[in-house]
Protein backbone atom coordinates (compact mmCIF):
# COMPACT_ATOMS: atom_id res chain seq x y z
CA UNK A 1 0.00 0.00 0.00
CA UNK A 2 2.98 2.37 1.22
CA UNK A 3 4.88 1.16 -2.24
CA UNK A 4 1.33 1.93 -4.03
CA UNK A 5 0.87 5.88 -2.58
CA UNK A 6 4.87 6.19 -3.17
CA UNK A 7 4.65 5.52 -6.95
CA UNK A 8 1.27 7.39 -7.53
CA UNK A 9 3.49 10.42 -6.13
CA UNK A 10 5.94 9.98 -8.13
CA UNK A 11 4.20 9.71 -11.43
CA UNK A 12 2.33 12.84 -10.70
CA UNK A 13 5.59 14.75 -9.83
CA UNK A 14 6.73 13.83 -13.15
CA UNK A 15 3.98 14.88 -15.24
CA UNK A 16 4.34 17.70 -13.10
CA UNK A 17 0.93 17.99 -11.99
CA UNK A 18 1.28 20.29 -8.91
CA UNK A 19 -2.12 20.86 -8.36
CA UNK A 20 -2.93 17.62 -8.48
CA UNK A 21 -0.17 16.10 -6.45
CA UNK A 22 -0.95 18.66 -3.19
CA UNK A 23 -4.76 17.22 -3.07
CA UNK A 24 -3.85 14.20 -3.10
CA UNK A 25 -0.93 14.45 -0.51
CA UNK A 26 -3.56 16.28 1.79
CA UNK A 27 -5.86 13.23 1.08
CA UNK A 28 -3.20 10.91 1.78
CA UNK A 29 -2.80 12.87 5.07
CA UNK A 30 -6.83 12.36 5.92
CA UNK A 31 -6.44 8.95 5.32
CA UNK A 32 -3.66 8.54 7.80
CA UNK A 33 -5.25 10.13 10.45
CA UNK A 34 -9.35 8.35 9.83
CA UNK A 35 -6.90 5.25 9.93
CA UNK A 36 -5.22 6.25 12.99
CA UNK A 37 -8.66 7.43 14.81
CA UNK A 38 -9.62 4.53 14.01
CA UNK A 39 -7.44 2.42 15.27
CA UNK A 40 -7.57 4.64 18.51
CA UNK A 41 -11.18 3.99 18.79
CA UNK A 42 -10.56 0.32 18.50
CA UNK A 43 -8.26 0.33 20.46
CA UNK A 44 -10.40 2.28 23.34
CA UNK A 45 -13.68 -0.12 22.69
CA UNK A 46 -11.39 -2.81 23.37
CA UNK A 47 -10.27 -1.29 26.87
CA UNK A 48 -14.14 -0.61 27.86
CA UNK A 49 -15.25 -3.96 26.95
CA UNK A 50 -12.01 -5.66 29.11
CA UNK A 51 -13.06 -3.04 31.99
CA UNK A 52 -16.55 -3.68 31.83
CA UNK A 53 -16.10 -7.48 31.97
CA UNK A 54 -13.95 -6.90 34.77
CA UNK A 55 -16.12 -4.78 36.67
CA UNK A 56 -19.21 -7.88 36.25
CA UNK A 57 -16.42 -10.34 37.41
CA UNK A 58 -15.71 -8.64 40.31
CA UNK A 59 -18.97 -8.04 41.47
CA UNK A 60 -20.39 -11.50 40.84
CA UNK A 61 -17.19 -12.21 43.21
CA UNK A 62 -18.12 -9.71 45.63
CA UNK A 63 -22.04 -10.94 45.40
CA UNK A 64 -20.78 -14.50 46.24
CA UNK A 65 -19.15 -13.30 49.13
CA UNK A 66 -21.80 -11.76 50.77
CA UNK A 67 -24.29 -14.65 50.20
CA UNK A 68 -21.99 -16.76 52.13
CA UNK A 69 -21.29 -13.57 54.45
CA UNK A 70 -25.12 -13.29 54.92
CA UNK A 71 -25.04 -17.82 55.71
CA UNK A 72 -22.44 -17.10 58.45
CA UNK A 73 -24.02 -14.26 60.17
CA UNK A 74 -27.29 -15.96 60.18
CA UNK A 75 -25.69 -19.00 62.35
CA UNK A 76 -23.78 -16.57 64.42
CA UNK A 77 -26.96 -14.63 65.32
CA UNK A 78 -28.75 -18.45 66.38
CA UNK A 79 -25.58 -18.84 68.58
CA UNK A 80 -25.98 -15.60 70.08
CA UNK A 81 -29.67 -16.54 70.36
CA UNK A 82 -28.13 -19.31 72.69
CA UNK A 83 -26.16 -17.54 74.74
CA UNK A 84 -29.01 -14.93 75.55
CA UNK A 85 -31.11 -17.91 76.77
CA UNK A 86 -28.17 -19.62 78.20
CA UNK A 87 -27.43 -16.56 80.62
CA UNK A 88 -31.02 -15.95 81.60
CA UNK A 89 -31.19 -19.73 82.55
CA UNK A 90 -28.00 -19.16 84.60
CA UNK A 91 -29.08 -16.20 86.35
CA UNK A 92 -32.65 -17.88 87.37
CA UNK A 93 -31.31 -21.15 88.46
CA UNK A 94 -28.87 -19.62 90.66
CA UNK A 95 -31.66 -17.26 92.17
CA UNK A 96 -33.88 -20.42 92.92
CA UNK A 97 -31.62 -23.50 93.19
CA UNK A 98 -29.03 -24.49 95.68
CA UNK A 99 -27.81 -27.49 93.72
CA UNK A 100 -26.63 -27.88 90.03
CA UNK A 101 -28.17 -30.34 87.55
CA UNK A 102 -26.83 -31.30 83.80
CA UNK A 103 -29.12 -28.51 82.51
CA UNK A 104 -27.08 -26.24 84.33
CA UNK A 105 -23.90 -27.44 83.47
CA UNK A 106 -24.84 -27.45 79.40
CA UNK A 107 -25.72 -23.51 79.69
CA UNK A 108 -23.02 -22.61 81.90
CA UNK A 109 -21.00 -24.35 78.60
CA UNK A 110 -22.75 -21.16 76.46
CA UNK A 111 -21.16 -17.95 78.20
CA UNK A 112 -17.81 -19.57 76.20
CA UNK A 113 -19.70 -19.21 72.86
CA UNK A 114 -18.20 -16.15 71.27
CA UNK A 115 -19.20 -16.68 67.23
CA UNK A 116 -16.56 -15.07 65.23
CA UNK A 117 -17.31 -13.47 61.95
CA UNK A 118 -14.78 -14.50 59.19
CA UNK A 119 -15.62 -12.20 56.77
CA UNK A 120 -14.68 -13.43 52.62
CA UNK A 121 -13.10 -10.19 50.91
CA UNK A 122 -11.74 -12.04 47.83
CA UNK A 123 -14.15 -10.17 45.80
CA UNK A 124 -13.20 -6.23 47.49
CA UNK A 125 -9.13 -7.29 47.48
CA UNK A 126 -9.75 -7.91 43.55
CA UNK A 127 -11.52 -4.69 43.24
CA UNK A 128 -8.40 -2.47 45.00
CA UNK A 129 -5.99 -4.26 42.94
CA UNK A 130 -7.89 -3.10 39.67
CA UNK A 131 -8.59 0.02 41.03
CA UNK A 132 -12.34 0.87 42.45
CA UNK A 133 -13.10 3.65 39.60
CA UNK A 134 -13.74 0.11 37.57
CA UNK A 135 -17.17 0.26 38.98
CA UNK A 136 -19.37 2.72 36.85
CA UNK A 137 -21.79 2.93 39.14
CA UNK A 138 -20.92 5.63 41.86
CA UNK A 139 -23.67 4.83 44.21
CA UNK A 140 -22.86 1.26 44.54
CA UNK A 141 -18.78 1.82 44.54
CA UNK A 142 -19.70 4.05 47.53
CA UNK A 143 -21.84 0.94 49.15
CA UNK A 144 -18.96 -1.63 48.28
CA UNK A 145 -16.44 0.83 49.97
CA UNK A 146 -18.40 1.66 53.32
CA UNK A 147 -19.72 -1.98 53.78
CA UNK A 148 -15.77 -3.31 53.61
CA UNK A 149 -13.50 -0.49 55.17
CA UNK A 150 -16.56 0.84 57.36
CA UNK A 151 -18.75 -1.47 58.62
CA UNK A 152 -16.98 -4.88 58.40
CA UNK A 153 -14.28 -3.68 60.55
CA UNK A 154 -16.50 -1.24 63.11
CA UNK A 155 -18.48 -4.85 63.61
CA UNK A 156 -15.25 -6.97 64.29
CA UNK A 157 -14.08 -4.30 66.81
CA UNK A 158 -17.66 -5.34 68.96
CA UNK A 159 -16.80 -9.09 68.25
CA UNK A 160 -12.96 -9.08 69.42
CA UNK A 161 -14.45 -6.51 72.75
CA UNK A 162 -16.21 -9.75 73.34
CA UNK A 163 -13.39 -12.25 72.76
CA UNK A 164 -11.40 -10.44 75.33
CA UNK A 165 -14.37 -10.05 77.93
CA UNK A 166 -14.80 -13.92 77.86
CA UNK A 167 -10.95 -14.59 78.18
CA UNK A 168 -10.23 -11.65 80.79
CA UNK A 169 -13.65 -12.71 83.07
CA UNK A 170 -15.41 -16.07 81.77
CA UNK A 171 -12.46 -17.87 81.70
CA UNK A 172 -10.81 -17.54 85.05
CA UNK A 173 -13.94 -18.06 86.58
CA UNK A 174 -14.62 -21.28 84.96
CA UNK A 175 -11.43 -23.08 85.62
CA UNK A 176 -12.06 -22.16 89.31
CA UNK A 177 -15.12 -23.63 89.66
CA UNK A 178 -16.13 -25.97 87.02
CA UNK A 179 -14.03 -28.92 85.28
CA UNK A 180 -14.56 -29.73 81.89
CA UNK A 181 -15.38 -32.92 79.85
CA UNK A 182 -14.61 -33.74 76.07
CA UNK A 183 -18.11 -35.58 74.84
CA UNK A 184 -19.15 -36.68 71.05
CA UNK A 185 -21.59 -33.78 70.95
CA UNK A 186 -20.77 -32.81 67.38
CA UNK A 187 -22.11 -29.08 67.65
CA UNK A 188 -20.08 -28.70 71.76
CA UNK A 189 -17.50 -31.10 71.24
CA UNK A 190 -17.68 -30.96 75.62
CA UNK A 191 -19.56 -29.80 78.63
CA UNK A 192 -18.60 -28.16 82.08
CA UNK A 193 -19.34 -30.07 85.20
CA UNK A 194 -19.46 -28.62 88.52
CA UNK A 195 -19.38 -30.30 92.35
CA UNK A 196 -22.42 -29.61 94.76
CA UNK A 197 -19.55 -28.03 97.06
CA UNK A 198 -18.57 -25.71 94.35
CA UNK A 199 -21.66 -24.72 93.44
CA UNK A 200 -21.86 -23.49 96.66
CA UNK A 201 -19.32 -21.68 96.67
CA UNK A 202 -19.86 -19.96 93.33
CA UNK A 203 -23.11 -19.09 94.58
CA UNK A 204 -22.05 -17.43 97.83
CA UNK A 205 -19.16 -15.87 95.99
CA UNK A 206 -21.62 -14.05 93.74
CA UNK A 207 -19.28 -13.35 90.94
CA UNK A 208 -20.23 -15.61 88.26
CA UNK A 209 -23.90 -14.35 89.08
CA UNK A 210 -22.78 -10.65 88.15
CA UNK A 211 -20.51 -12.27 85.31
CA UNK A 212 -23.27 -14.05 83.91
CA UNK A 213 -24.90 -10.58 83.65
CA UNK A 214 -22.34 -8.35 81.84
CA UNK A 215 -21.98 -11.47 79.42
CA UNK A 216 -25.81 -11.23 78.32
CA UNK A 217 -25.43 -7.39 77.59
CA UNK A 218 -21.74 -7.61 76.18
CA UNK A 219 -23.58 -10.48 73.96
CA UNK A 220 -26.74 -8.38 73.50
CA UNK A 221 -24.44 -5.43 72.28
CA UNK A 222 -22.68 -7.65 69.67
CA UNK A 223 -26.29 -9.23 68.72
CA UNK A 224 -27.71 -5.83 67.47
CA UNK A 225 -24.48 -4.88 66.03
CA UNK A 226 -24.99 -8.09 64.04
CA UNK A 227 -28.47 -7.32 62.96
CA UNK A 228 -27.08 -4.40 61.81
CA UNK A 229 -24.37 -5.78 59.60
CA UNK A 230 -26.67 -8.45 58.31
CA UNK A 231 -29.32 -6.18 57.11
CA UNK A 232 -26.15 -4.30 55.11
CA UNK A 233 -25.45 -7.43 53.42
CA UNK A 234 -29.13 -7.52 52.51
CA UNK A 235 -29.13 -4.13 50.80
CA UNK A 236 -25.96 -4.10 49.57
CA UNK A 237 -26.75 -7.73 47.54
CA UNK A 238 -29.76 -5.83 46.41
CA UNK A 239 -28.00 -3.16 45.20
CA UNK A 240 -25.44 -5.85 43.09
CA UNK A 241 -28.06 -7.64 41.61
CA UNK A 242 -29.81 -4.79 40.22
CA UNK A 243 -26.59 -3.24 38.94
CA UNK A 244 -25.53 -6.87 37.57
CA UNK A 245 -29.26 -7.38 35.76
CA UNK A 246 -28.23 -4.41 33.83
CA UNK A 247 -25.06 -5.58 32.60
CA UNK A 248 -25.56 -9.39 32.59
Amino acid sequence: MIKLFKNIRRQLVNENKFGKYLRYAIGEIILVVVGILIALWINQKANYNEERNSEIAILIEIQSNLERDLIEINEDIAFMDSVNDGSHFIVHYLEHFDKPNSEFNHNVLKLRTTPHLNPNTSGYRLLVSKGVEIIQNDNLRQAISDHYESYYPYYLKYEQERIDFRIKYIESELLKYFSWTATNHTLWLGEYRITDHDYTLLKNEGTFYKLTQATKRENNLVQNRALRIKQNMIDLLSLLAKELSTKI
